[in-house]
């Protein structure tokens, strides 16, 4: 009984993760994070989708209710990342996003950030949300 009540569960924990990525929005998220695996801030997040900060914010909270990301707090800003390769699970589904991400939709997410990240020092965001001036 143990063991069927421990699949129940890895299938119900599966199903809110595919649900999570369900929602485009979220889907272009994981297509970005997969594309860095050490975190993005959330500001990177919001002008690589151009999409609104409460947006991006209330979708990532619902990916990490999933446990499909792990966020982590460096001052004032909010990293989010892909939970590890270490699980195979997780290594499968970042393969998955790959393979997604080459939509041009999702391309032209990736060009922003690519175009974003390189306002980092030291692999860090200091700069906090672009103005649209900067773009």
């Amino acid at each position: 009984m143990h063991i069927l009540v421990s699949m129940q569960v890895s299938l119900e924990r599966s199903q809110d993760l595919f649900a999570a990525l369900g929602d485009r929005l979220r889907l272009r998220l994981a297509c970005c994070l997969a594309a860095v695996k050490d975190g993005l801030c959330v500001c990177e997040l919001v002008d690589a989708l151009e999409a609104p900060q409460p947006n991006v914010s209330r979708h990532l909270q619902l990916m990490k209710a999933s446990e499909l990301v792990e966020q982590q707090r460096d001052g004032r800003f909010v990293y989010y990342r892909l939970k590890g390769a270490e699980i195979p699970f997780f290594d499968s589904l970042r393969c998955c996003l790959e393979s997604v991400c080459c939509c041009d939709e999702l391309r032209a997410d990736l060009r922003r950030l690519r175009e974003r990240l390189k306002l980092r020092r030291g692999g860090k965001c200091v700069t906090g949300f672009a103005r649209k001036n900067r773009r």
